[in-house]
């Protein structure tokens, strides 16, 4: 079965990363894929707008927040819809609703030209929450609690917890530095990538993958869109920071399907690496921090 989701931390604290911060509660879903059972595929939170709650999921790999008409078909929010004609996502025509007040659980927005996809429906998920969203915030995931923190500014007693490394601020988004045989990569840190650990293409990282045996491969869908990903076995030990990673398999597409190259990216890391610590994404600053 092709999952309904798309692709596109844990050391407790007995005081919060700030007074101040809004909190967004998430929840785990599940689907299967291939025949198994994938307990966490993705994250999704609650999205309150026009007083209704719809689920959208949680995707600091997408740039932009979006909503999915097809989901609004009956709102009023819709009628007030402008397409863009120009503009084009996963293949489906943009548009945009302009100065929208919404709330993502207990963190809100005001004034927000929120920009979605036409005629487009992704089973009971509305959309995504994108990073675009948290310009200039930081947002601290705990995986342990299904809790996001977002707040303009941390405690300096937390501050001191966490290893921060530099990272490459690109369209919204955080690339990450991560050493591999001594060679380090930018990898894009994707909060709604939680089947694998990384994901490549095949020509990007050739030294590593040629003349290893796939031992795996999964069709998905992405955006319903066909994706193909293999796997091979490489059991190496990845550096992030001062923090070592046991990666057992490293997953690739044949072509650079997600643009990889055109990004100046490496690949993606999902939150595979994360499930036993708190992660700080600074967008302020643009660093990347494991507490602990």
């Amino acid at each position: 079965m092709n999952s309904k989701f798309t692709f596109l931390i844990i050391l407790l604290c007995t005081f919060s990363t700030n007074a101040q911060s809004q909190t967004i509660a998430f929840n785990w879903e599940k689907d299967s894929i291939n025949g198994k059972l994938i307990d966490k595929i993705a994250m999704s939170v609650p999205f309150t707008i026009e007083n209704q709650t719809y689920r959208f999921q949680f995707d600091l790999g997408a740039n932009t927040t979006l909503i999915y008409d097809k989901c609004f078909e009956k709102t009023e929010l819709i009628k007030s819809k402008e397409i863009r004609p120009n503009d084009f996502a996963a293949g489906h025509s943009m548009f945009v609703v302009k100065n929208q007040n919404l709330k993502i659980d207990n963190f809100e927005i005001k004034n927000y030209d929120l920009q979605g996809l036409l005629n487009f429906e992704q089973g009971e998920v509305c959309g995504v929450v994108g990073s675009d969203i948290f310009k200039d915030k930081y947002v601290t995931i705990n995986f342990s609690k299904k809790e996001i923190e977002v707040s303009d500014k941390l405690k300096s007693k937390f501050i001191k917890q966490i290893q921060f490394v530099d990272a490459k601020y690109i369209n919204n988004k955080l690339h990450v530095p991560i050493t591999i045989d001594d060679k380090t990569y930018y990898f894009l840190y994707d909060s709604g990538a939680s089947i694998f650990p990384m994901i490549t293409y095949k020509e990007n990282m050739k030294q590593i993958i040629e003349n290893r045996e796939i031992v795996e491969n999964f069709n998905l869908k992405n955006f319903n869109n066909p994706l193909i990903l293999r796997a091979v076995d490489i059991n190496k030990n990845i550096q992030l920071g001062n923090n070592n990673f046991m990666v057992k398999q490293l997953w690739f597409t044949d072509e650079d399907y997600f643009g990889f190259k055109q990004q100046d990216i490496d690949g993606i890391i999902g939150n595979d690496f994360f499930y036993d610590k708190i992660i700080v994404l600074d967008f302020k600053n643009k660093r990347f921090g494991i507490v602990g």
